[in-house]
């Protein structure tokens, strides 16, 4: 009989005496208990299980020993002693404004006081009261912290007006963690982005993010070696009751749920929340993990700094400028990395360091994005993206490039105006994002010996070369298709294939000619 799997328990109490199962992870947490004085920072993407793992270390630290009866720390050498426990959850908090943060920081803190019978002034400083609890808190032992969703009060704010004023009030606040470095055994801190101008990142000296760390790549999500000790019979009796063969189920459930990676030498990770409603869905094959939250944060940072997704995608990110993420200067790769829409693919050693080649983790995170980079970009509501993206791809496998081109212009033509002031990346966005949707191979800016291809969208059964021009005629377009040889490498296919030249008018800001010519 199988253990039920639950894709929202978030305390490690229910997930125990409900009979959940439980993957067991106990051992990293082992690796960070069995230090006296650390302080760990952890960034994960949301529904990875940040608040489970808060969770079960705050019942380590309560000495809660026989709650992990049968799993790997159990048997492991620690003390198991009970220390007095700061457990703040901000992803609770009202972040409306800095008064209501502040606010909400202050009811934490005084609940946390009555769960250690301690009596706190009547400040009404947030900052000024984390400080007092942990100095009376110090009385009962070496303190331990636990912060989950550090973050929130940002990324809820990212362009308001009084982001500053957010900014601060956490900043006061979480400079105790530094003033009180004595009187501390452990503090654990979550979040889906790391922002580099928070105090606890620039004041706190021996703060170890341990993010992008080898030892602790595969603490959070499933590996599949995981996934066939814990699923491996669900998974066969979902291939047999859909009637498809077990091996290609498996690999199908790879593609499209595997592929997180949180070091570039680490094993990928299956997103646990994605896995486990597939399973509890009866094998049916969707996008859960955006169900789950609204991805509009990450959608409003890339229109207003205008990003290049292409470039996000294709080109080379600096260590260093992953490690950058400052709220009023956000990056679009170190914010896409942090938040799981991409994941590392490889890694290359330079003469200054590491540079990252990132990618979409998997098929539920591709197809997902790129509907909302669509629907975003263009500002339509995504069920008309969805339904147009099925004609599109219709049309892409009846070589309907009339349809092809009504639906492209729709989406360019629904981009306001006053939101078009960098309209080619937006144009070229729009372009890769639909294709890339309809499961066709798409290629922008390929270089061949006698030139650089804008893009190449090669079908199961034909190939498209497209050059784009601004205010130029389409003719044009063509002309260099066929003088630089563009269509020469793709000879070889065996496939028909079908140039297009396009007029881009800057004025008219769409699509304003669009000239076709067949290969024979």
């Amino acid at each position: 009989m199988y253990q039920s799997i639950t894709t929202s328990a978030y305390t490690f109490e229910n997930t125990i005496y409900g009979n959940y199962l439980y993957v067991d992870k106990t051992d990293f947490f082992h690796q960070l208990v069995r230090e006296q004085n650390g302080i760990f920072f952890l960034s994960r993407p949301r529904r990875f299980g940040k608040s489970l793992s808060v969770s079960i270390l705050k019942n380590i630290f309560k000495g809660n020993k026989e709650l992990f009866k049968g799993l790997k720390i159990y048997d492991m050498p620690y003390d198991w002693k009970s220390y007095p426990i700061i457990n703040l959850n901000i992803s609770k908090n009202d972040c409306s404004s800095a008064e209501q943060l502040n606010k909400g920081l202050c009811i934490i803190l005084h609940d946390n006081a009555h769960d250690l019978g301690i009596e706190l002034s009547g400040e009404t400083k947030s900052g000024y009261l984390f400080g007092e609890l942990i100095n009376k808190a110090k009385d009962l032992g070496k303190v331990v912290i636990l912060i989950d969703e550090y973050d929130k009060p940002l990324v809820e704010n990212i362009y308001a007006l009084h982001i500053e004023e957010i900014r601060q009030v956490l900043e006061n606040f979480y400079i105790n963690i530094k003033a009180s470095d004595e009187h501390l055994r452990f503090v654990f801190m979550t979040g889906v982005t790391k922002f580099s101008k928070v105090s606890v990142f620039s004041k706190l000296n021996n703060l170890r993010d341990i993010t992008i760390s080898e030892p602790f790549a595969t603490m959070y999500g499933y590996t599949q070696e995981e996934v066939e000790h814990y699923f491996g019979e669900q998974i066969d009796e979902l291939a047999d009751k859909n009637r498809v063969d077990r091996t290609e189920y498996r690999e199908k459930i790879q593609k499209w749920y595997n592929g997180f990676r949180f070091h570039e030498v680490a094993p990928t990770v299956y997103n646990p929340v994605s896995l486990g409603m597939f399973i509890n869905e009866g094998g049916r094959f969707n996008n859960f993990w955006f169900s789950t939250g609204s991805p509009s944060f990450i959608f409003k940072v890339l229109k207003r700094q205008n990003v290049n997704f292409l470039d996000t995608i294709l080109q080379p990110v600096d260590g260093l400028t992953l490690d950058s993420f400052d709220v009023t200067n956000m990056l679009a790769a170190p914010l896409l990395l942090q938040t799981g829409y991409l994941t590392i693919d490889r890694v290359i050693q330079h003469m200054f360091g590491q540079a990252y080649y990132l990618r979409f983790p998997n098929i539920e995170i591709e197809t997902a994005f790129e509907k909302h980079l669509v629907s975003s970009l263009s500002e339509r509501d995504l069920g008309v993206v969805t339904s147009e993206i099925m004609r599109l791809h219709i049309a892409l496998h009846s070589n309907d490039t009339d349809t092809m081109q009504l639906i492209l212009k729709s989406h360019i033509a629904a981009i306001p105006y006053a939101k078009r002031s960098n309209m080619e990346e937006n144009y070229q966005n729009i372009i890769y994002s639909v294709f890339r949707l309809l499961g066709a191979e798409i290629h922008n800016e390929v270089h061949i010996n006698n030139g650089r291809i804008d893009t190449v969208i090669v079908n199961r059964d034909h190939i498209y070369i497209f050059e784009f021009k601004m205010n130029q005629p389409a003719k044009d377009a063509i002309a260099q298709i066929k003088e630089k040889g563009y269509a020469i490498p793709y000879f070889s296919d065996g496939k028909p294939i079908t140039l297009i030249g396009i007029n881009f008018s800057k004025k008219k800001r769409n699509i304003v000619e669009w000239l076709e010519e067949e290969m024979v």
